[in-house]
């Protein structure tokens, strides 16, 4: 035999064994390898171009099958299997792993924020005094809770760049041991950096305004 050509890779199917383990010969060839005499084909693959037309193509296989073997599609000799079903639960999967994703990441994130408004409200009971005496030499309450909304959001920008280094990292180190390359989105790092920087903000608001609210005697007076 003469090889007159070699498949892309397509690793692993659905059903767990690899694709690229195997030779496409012509039907004649097949016979007389497998010692079979009448030259039928059990087994037919199609692929469809795209999972938009899946439907198309069976509709177009089960025509021209019913036409080659001189039947209606009612009385059809021959059966056809579609994916629809592994497609439909692979989307399953992945919309629920979506979910389960994003209810560890919105509890992540509340738990985070409740860190960032515990060292905030911490912050503003240690440095009472400091509040009392800017505000006793003419701070503005407006001035005092930006103050604090600045360094919160910090706070929460530097969680925020810590995550992303360490998330960096992962994706540097993780392909050795699953041999497999984890791309890395610009989008989602700018927008993980955004929610940190408004987490921050958000959870903020209340030790600000706990800071903006004391009175220059109540502060100088707790110390």
């Amino acid at each position: 035999m003469t090889v007159i050509g070699v498949l892309t890779s397509s690793g692993a199917s659905s059903s767990g064994t690899s694709e690229d383990d195997q030779a496409v010969v012509p039907v004649g060839t097949a016979s007389r390898l497998t010692g079979s005499t009448a030259g039928t084909v059990s087994t037919i693959y199609v692929e469809a171009r795209s999972e938009a037309t899946l439907a198309a193509a069976y509709q177009e296989v089960q025509a021209l099958l019913a036409n080659r073997h001189d039947v209606t599609t009612a009385d059809a000799d021959f059966s056809i299997a579609t994916q629809d079903s592994l497609v439909e639960t692979a989307n399953e999967t992945n919309r629920t792993f979506t979910v389960l994703l994003g209810g560890v990441a919105g509890i992540s994130l509340l738990v985070g924020g409740i860190g960032v408004m515990n060292i905030m409200l911490v912050s503003v009971t240690e440095r009472i005094r400091e509040i009392g005496l800017r505000k006793a030499l003419g701070a503005a309450p407006r001035v005092i809770r930006r103050q604090f909304l600045v360094e919160a959001s910090l706070l929460g920008l530097t969680g925020g760049i810590v995550g992303v280094l360490v998330g960096v990292a992962g994706a540097q180190v993780l392909p050795h041991f699953i041999d497999q390359t984890v791309a890395i989105s610009a989008l989602a790092t700018l927008a993980a950096l955004a929610t940190s920087l408004a987490l921050g903000v958000g959870f903020g608001v209340y030790p600000a305004g706990r800071a903006a609210r004391l009175t220059p005697i109540d502060a100088l007076r707790s110390e």
